[in-house]
């Protein structure tokens, strides 16, 4: 077990050891120690920018995720016995430690079923208040967030402008909430260039710096951390528009989101659970016990993403919109879309299905080069076979390898598993792959 402690005080960390990680929050003050990590240097700034006090329950919940993002990212999970599963205690204070404690079992069952890991939480006295906020006359850029009426998380992906737009369409006002590492933020920005109607946004990066050097790149629990950052500007909204609760909008496609394993070897470390209906609905628990005052929302959880191209509020928009969103889980490597994991040819597939066209040069534009590269090949493969075992696989038990349903919409998820996978088949027979 790897034990990580927490504190934004670097003078109160104990010493670094094999199996125990000090991680100083917000704050770079301890760098010249040479054995603390850090996480969230700049997130204070951007609280105070909104202008506003949030709510001690929002920043606390922050202060985990934080804590959460720094234990997926700093502890590797190629130094397990199993080279996946990690063991990790998480001592951390928070400001108001006896409202979380009777969560905690909730927050570590959730996150287990996230990521994969076993988590044990810790709170302690002590974490960091609501910092105040920066005033304009002081001279401080703020957060427009006057006239807000909700939340968005916006990634710079096809699903996340699909859902701005339409809450534009709607005459809704949401702040535009993103994670924006560098790279993402540039997209971000030429996709939130082209919107239209009253938004404003909100952008903030957990900024992890591992004294070590070497990370963890599976970032399974980054959702969290996206939902943390929509729960501060939640607490802002709420101030401004005086609702008793803010609707958060995750807008993802139900195939994606349901993420069931493709074949069976993709069970676990190849099944991404960022946005299932399961975790999902254990957040919003978790928020209602805490009194988080928002309702996380998914207007697209039995929609392909065919369907949320085809039936976007703005068509003219969105094709103009559409190639500068980033969808691929490689792009990073490449700095270009790959065109041949699955968020891509879901993407590809989707875009087909909509009419729409599609300019964005993939490095592997071509499916018929790549079937002959072994270490390209896979996912195009993967889909391929779920496409064809669909004729003979009892479909309810395939998407229960994905993780609990509710039973009232199970129907739905069988649908939309179906669904998407036909239009997947769809564009793959189009390009003469199938």
């Amino acid at each position: 077990m790897i034990k990580l402690v927490f504190h934004h005080d670097y003078n109160l960390l104990p010493t670094a050891s094999e199996h125990l990680l000090p991680v100083q929050l917000y704050g770079l003050s301890g760098k010249d120690r040479g054995d603390i990590s850090f996480i969230g240097n700049p997130v204070i700034d951007k609280v105070r920018r909104l202008g506003l006090e949030i709510s001690e329950q929002a920043m606390d919940f922050l202060t985990i995720a934080l804590a959460v993002t720094a234990a997926d990212t700093f502890v590797k999970r190629s130094s397990t016995d199993d080279g996946w599963t990690r063991q990790l205690s998480i001592e951390l204070p928070l400001h108001d430690p006896k409202r979380w404690g009777p969560i905690k079992e909730e927050l570590e069952k959730a996150l287990h079923f996230l990521s994969g890991d076993i988590w044990e939480f810790e709170f302690k006295a002590g974490g960091l208040s609501p910092p105040k906020p920066y005033l304009i006359k002081d001279g401080y850029k703020l957060t427009e967030i006057k006239g807000a009426d909700s939340v968005c998380l916006f990634s710079g992906g096809l699903d996340s402008a699909i859902g701005a737009i339409d809450l534009l369409e709607d005459g809704r006002s949401p702040l535009l909430v993103s994670h924006a590492y560098s790279k993402d933020k540039s997209h971000q920005d030429k996709v939130a260039s082209i919107l239209q109607g009253s938004f404003s946004r909100f952008e903030m990066n957990a900024d992890p710096h591992h004294y070590a050097g070497e990370t963890d790149i599976s970032m399974r629990t980054r959702s969290f951390n996206f939902l943390a950052f929509a729960a501060v500007a939640a607490s802002a909204v709420q101030v401004v528009s005086q609702k008793s609760k803010v609707d958060v909008f995750v807008p993802e496609n139900g195939f994606i989101s349901l993420n069931a394993p493709l074949t069976p070897r993709r069970i676990g470390t190849l099944s991404t659970r960022t946005t299932h209906p399961f975790f999902i609905g254990k957040i919003q628990s978790i928020f209602d016990a805490a009194d988080i005052r928002c309702t996380i929302k998914n207007p697209y959880q039995f929609k392909t993403k065919g369907q949320m191209v085809r039936e976007c509020k703005n068509q003219t928009l969105i094709a103009k919109v559409a190639d500068n969103t980033v969808s691929c889980s490689h792009w990073k490597r490449f700095n270009q879309q790959c065109g041949v994991c699955v968020p891509c040819i879901i993407r590809r597939a989707a875009l087909h299905a909509g009419k729409i066209n599609d300019n964005v040069n993939y490095k592997f534009n071509d499916f018929n080069v790549i079937q002959g590269k072994v270490d390209q090949r896979d996912d195009l493969m993967a889909l391929s076979i779920a496409i064809e075992q669909l004729k003979t696989r009892n479909i309810g038990a395939w998407i229960a390898d994905s993780g609990p349903l509710p039973r009232s919409q199970f129907n739905n998820f069988i649908h939309i598993f179906s669904n998407g996978l036909y239009e997947v088949n769809s564009f793959l027979k189009f390009k003469g792959v199938l």
